[in-house]
């Protein structure tokens, strides 16, 4: 449900620079077709602007589809400020095709209005594009990770709290 007075998602093109493609690490990908060089926004990730209250409900909604096996049970609400976040779960979001890296070569920037995809570092033709998920540590066994990174964790968590399940993994051993 939307808040009243709040417009519809906008619509974001994929740019000539990047195409879709079939990724190695989830389904599909987004994907440079040009050298896109270190620190070049590359993509908008649109989506629709909702309460903080409706993204528990739709992250609540979303847990109980994946205890039922559901098949596609992605996160695409990024936090834009205190008061709102941003559902990219909509037609017209190619960004949310970028898949989690551990070792990521862009990152997501907000000035608590809109959300850019920002190259980190030169990109080559061909390359994946990828960005940190930066899940919370509670919600990290819910959401392994296939990056497949030097520095992987195993499962999709903020680079700050990678530590913490490192620790926990030396401990079961």
């Amino acid at each position: 449900m939307r808040p009243r007075g709040l417009p519809r998602a906008p619509r974001a093109k994929l740019p000539v620079s990047l195409r879709l493609g079939r990724s190695r690490l989830h389904g599909v990908g987004v994907f440079a077709r040009d050298f896109l060089p270190a620190g070049e926004r590359l993509l908008e990730y649109v989506g629709e602007r909702i309460s903080k209250a409706e993204a528990a409900r739709r992250e609540k909604r979303r847990q109980a589809r994946a205890a039922t096996g559901a098949a596609d049970v992605c996160v695409y609400i990024f936090e834009l400020n205190h008061a709102f976040d941003l559902d990219g779960d909509v037609p017209g979001n190619p960004a949310r095709r970028i898949n989690h890296s551990c070792a990521p070569n862009c990152e997501a920037q907000s000035d608590g209005r809109r959300i850019w995809i920002v190259a980190r570092r030169d990109i080559a033709p061909g390359e994946e594009l990828t960005y940190d998920y930066g899940f919370a540590l509670a919600d990290a066994r819910r959401h392994p990770c296939r990056c497949g990174a030097a520095e992987c964790a195993g499962f999709i968590v903020a680079r700050a709290q990678r530590w913490r399940l490192r620790a926990e993994a030396k401990k079961c051993r």
